[in-house]
């Protein structure tokens, strides 16, 4: 091999290897040079030179960093908004994010990382349904309809069965539906019937009676 291919190639090797040099993991790279990473908490004030290391700044007011990084400015701060349904489960500091969290009676809908971003109420059961699993922070509420012969007014764990009005001595003035009990209702004695022909009747005897003593008396005065 010539000497000049010799320098040629040795010179591409090292174009090549310049070019494809990466940075370690505590670095990041700028302008072709690895500068050291600023360590969690603080952000990039002044990149590295030939003289200095990067140079960091610790963040402040609603800002923060959680890893080691090359970023010239810190991360706002999530804001957990109860108007999305969440609140605030652990505040931010300057090395991590605000988690949020489901308000209570609200379940998840949207997530990011650990944190909860946006929230809906637990759904309603509608009268005839009844409650198969209660709401939590990660899912809706389950409602299933009540089968036949029992009710719920949406806020039974389980439905109940139709009360038997005969089995107490009652009458069925209302049947039952999916929505509600049958209702019922004692049944009329027979003393009550008894009065209540008996009174009528001695109503028109009394009537009669009277009627009767004063046409007698009239046709006595005559």
């Amino acid at each position: 091999m010539r000497l000049c291919d010799f320098i040629c190639l040795t010179l591409l090797n090292l174009i090549i290897v310049m070019c494809c040099k990466a940075c370690n993991t505590a670095e990041y790279e700028i302008d072709g040079e690895c500068c050291p990473m600023c360590s969690p908490g603080h952000h990039v004030f002044k990149h590295c030179d030939s003289q200095l290391g990067t140079q960091c700044k610790v963040c402040t007011g609603s800002t923060y960093t959680d890893v080691p990084n090359g970023l010239t400015a810190c991360l706002p701060c999530a804001v957990c908004d109860e108007g999305n349904g969440v609140h605030v489960k652990h505040k931010c500091s300057y090395t991590s994010d605000a988690l949020c969290e489901p308000l209570t009676g609200y379940y998840c809908t949207e997530t990011q990382g650990e944190s909860c971003r946006k929230a809906q109420e637990h759904s309603t059961c509608l009268p005839g349904q009844y409650i198969y699993q209660n709401g939590t922070a990660l899912m809706d509420t389950v409602c299933q309809d009540c089968p036949e012969e029992t009710y719920s007014d949406g806020s039974f764990m389980h439905c109940k069965p139709h009360t038997k009005c005969e089995s107490l001595g009652q009458i069925t003035i209302t049947q039952g539906t999916q929505q509600s009990d049958a209702v019922c209702s004692h049944q009329p004695s027979n003393l009550g019937l008894i009065i209540g022909i008996l009174v009528p009747s001695l109503l028109v005897v009394v009537i009669l009676s009277i009627l009767l003593w004063k046409k007698k008396k009239t046709f006595n005065t005559l």
